[in-house]
């Protein structure tokens, strides 16, 4: 089995190795002595710390103590994976360079997630939101953030990546993810459309800025879905569907570059005609004969969901969306703070004498 050592806090470091986790991996989180911070929380309670580490070991270290480097080291000659995503430098001043790590195990895969390149941005601040803020994603989402953590989860997935290749590739060495070019590339054919027809879309709308109709409409009990028109072939099938054939002779809609230009007058008379019509009726019809529709739900109704793979938090009915990859972490525990310490460091070659002057000296948790 892999050995991974997971070194970071809150969301991007620990999404990636909960991900390696749910395939198998054997993942010890290496936290302060006071612990990932996202414990603990006086708003999320412990839900994101519950979502991004179920089924690791977690083992209490004062990195900053010659001991606890010691302990570090040993630990990074035992395993094949270090994850990392502390601020810039911060592993460096912790006496964790380079040449260190790769001394101790010249076969280390190690992946530090980064917020930007090296260089004149590399301090900036790593939040996700401001990251969204200044690569242009929250620009291109009508000036909001992303739910959730999307950026750094995301940034964990190139991370997770990265990280399997080089294994499979038999790769060692050091690599980075960052955050801000994830985001970038998110907004590949915006840019592209931008540098080569100087189109900017606007976001921050339900709407699909170069398709038309790819929207929201209302049925006549006031429920809300989403119709997905991408071609000309699925709009002459709608309008003959709901009896609105007169809109395929009607030039302002004759295109799909049309329809995106009159979208509002479009979206009017198609709007007039699904307020007749009831929601059920509405999908059935549109679903039989492939025009992509479907009803928008609130985020309560998607707890329960039929169409989402769940799993169960530890002893508790507290459903988790299953991450779409081999493997489980179904009614896997999240580790308590330093549970696996006194264990690992067995493993290590400590012995019960100096595992309890470690604890003593508050060296370990």
């Amino acid at each position: 089995m892999y050995r991974v050592v997971e070194l970071g806090h809150v969301i991007s470091a620990p999404f990636a190795g909960e991900i390696l986790a749910h395939l198998g991996f054997e993942v010890i989180k290496v936290e302060p002595i006071q612990g990932d911070p996202s414990r603990r929380d006086d708003v999320m309670g412990d839900s994101m710390f519950v979502f991004n580490n179920r089924g690791k070991k977690s083992i209490a270290i004062d990195l900053k103590s010659n001991k606890g480097k010691e302990v570090f080291l040993k630990l990074i000659k035992e395993s094949h994976v270090l994850i990392e995503n502390l601020s810039p430098y911060t592993m460096e001043k912790l006496g964790f360079d380079e040449k260190t790590l790769f001394s101790v195990n010249p076969n280390l895969v190690y992946c530090s997630i980064k917020g930007y390149p090296k260089g004149k941005y590399e301090n900036l601040p790593a939040f996700g939101t401001i990251i969204e803020s200044i690569s242009g994603i929250m620009d291109a989402n009508g000036k909001a953030r992303l739910p959730a953590s999307i950026t750094d989860m995301n940034t964990s997935t190139y991370c997770v990546i990265t990280i399997l290749h080089a294994l499979l590739m038999r790769k060692p060495g050091h690599y980075r993810v960052n955050i801000v070019q994830a985001d970038a590339v998110w907004l590949g054919y915006y840019l592209i459309a931008y540098e080569e027809f100087g189109k900017v879309f606007e976001g921050g709308k339900d709407e699909l800025p170069f398709w038309a109709p790819y929207e929201l409409f209302r049925s006549r009990e006031g429920e809300e879905f989403y119709l997905a028109v991408n071609d000309d072939p699925k709009f002459s099938r709608l309008c003959k569907l709901l009896g609105l054939e007169e809109l395929l002779k009607d030039e302002r809609f004759r295109t799909n570059s049309d329809r995106v230009k009159n979208r509002k007058e479009l979206h009017e008379l198609l709007q007039d005609k699904f307020t007749k019509m009831k929601l059920d009726d509405i999908v059935n019809l549109l679903s039989k004969n492939d025009i992509p529709v479907a009803k928008m739900n609130k985020l309560q109704e998607v707890v329960n969901a039929g169409f989402i793979e769940w799993e169960k938090r530890y002893n508790s009915n507290t459903l988790i969306p299953k991450l779409p990859l081999p493997g489980s972490l179904d009614n896997k525990k999240e580790p308590s703070l330093g549970e696996n310490t006194v264990e690992i460091l067995g493993e290590l070659g400590y012995n019960e004498e100096e595992i309890k002057i470690m604890i003593k000296e508050n060296v370990i948790r």
